[in-house]
């Protein structure tokens, strides 16, 4: 779940992988109090670079501010 959108705004899931290649995955919709869940899947090719993956949830409706977050996560099997 995440919070702090304005209300109805267009926000983008992305993913990106440890080899820096970035995929969307979702177009979502905050609620009425600006904050959705969503789910999502992660692409099963991922690149061999060294950082660690992230998703990335960010306004389509305001792309020149600052309004994204950066999320890691491990892959476990």
């Amino acid at each position: 779940m995440a919070t702090g959108f304005a209300p109805d705004e267009q926000i983008r899931i992305t993913f990106r992988d440890s080899g820096y290649v970035e995929k969307d995955l979702r177009d979502v919709t905050a609620g009425a109090d600006g904050s959705f869940a969503a789910e999502v899947h992660v692409p099963s090719e991922t690149g061999s670079g060294s950082d660690t993956p992230t998703f990335r949830v960010w306004s389509l409706d305001d792309v020149d501010t600052d309004n994204q977050a950066d999320t890691p996560f491990t892959v476990t099997e």
